[in-house]
């Protein structure tokens, strides 16, 4: 667990003024073979890819080649220490393209924790308990301190599918939901495989998934049409709330757990207006 010296500072270069005032949470995997790689990534004001090798660029990359500048507001270290790397009310750059609930580049509505792990280019480890108990009192800080709810917090795959996958399967969601800190389902769906619709496919039925999702906060378009784009939030979604099969087709199983999702992320999002 933290202790009462956290945050460590590590102040970041990488960040400008926010737009918009804060009403989102993103998690993030580090995706670094170590935290210190991260911590020196994340602050770097002209970063080069010969500072940072690896599966991300190709090996033949020229060393002086630039890279773009990245940050997060904090940074979480498997042994549950904390760094904040750029105060929260300035938008810091961790989100990239991104949407959510209607809007386009997420950072400027969102603060971003990056949680120290090699994600999927190094085997995708197990998140620390200890990690993720710092984790949960990050959050709880947060989440008092601009009165977000547990549908506020989302997953760098869910503004970014397709593009992005972290914090990953393995991140413990249902231990965050446990504590009020993210979306769970409520009841249990039954795991009835029987398909609904699947890439190709397009009509009532597809324009419903898309909407249900498109409640929920993932942006794509409602065409009716079970489009690669609409796989990938299928995808995003199942990840998240569904990570033993993640395979972009929603089934029964699928959609009794997004319409789950969507009704409660209904109801907080009307609390939260009428508070």
């Amino acid at each position: 667990m933290p202790t009462n010296d956290w945050p460590i500072s590590r102040p970041s270069p990488n960040f400008d003024a926010r737009t918009r005032p804060i009403s989102l949470i993103v998690l993030h995997y580090t995706g670094m073979a170590s935290l210190t790689a991260a911590l020196d990534r994340l602050t770097d004001p002209a970063p080069i890819a010969g500072r940072y090798p690896g599966p991300w660029q190709a090996d033949d990359a020229p060393k002086e080649q630039p890279l773009g500048r990245v940050s997060a507001h904090y940074v979480v270290g498997e042994a549950g220490e904390i760094y904040a790397l750029v105060d929260e009310a300035q938008r810091a750059w961790h989100a990239g393209v991104s949407h959510w609930a209607g809007v386009e580049g997420v950072n400027d509505i969102s603060i971003g924790i990056e949680i120290a792990n090699g994600g999927h280019d190094f085997g995708l480890p197990a998140f620390p308990e200890r990690q993720i108990d710092a984790v949960c009192a990050l959050l709880s800080q947060i989440m008092a301190r601009h009165r977000l709810g547990p549908h506020a917090v989302v997953g760098h795959s869910d503004v970014a599918p397709g593009r992005k996958l972290d914090p990953g399967e393995r991140f413990p969601w249902p231990r965050l939901a446990a504590g009020g800190l993210a979306l769970a389902p409520l009841q249990p769906a039954a795991k009835d495989h029987r398909p609904v619709a699947q890439l190709g496919d397009e009509g009532i039925a597809v324009l419903a998934i898309q909407e249900t999702l498109a409640a929920i906060g993932y942006g794509l378009t409602q065409s009716g049409q079970f489009d690669q784009h609409t796989q990938q939030v299928v995808a995003a979604f199942q990840r998240r709330f569904r990570p033993e099969q993640i395979d972009g087709a929603v089934d029964q199983h699928t959609a009794a757990l997004m319409a789950d999702i969507a009704g409660q992320t209904a109801r907080l999002r009307l609390s939260r207006l009428q508070s």
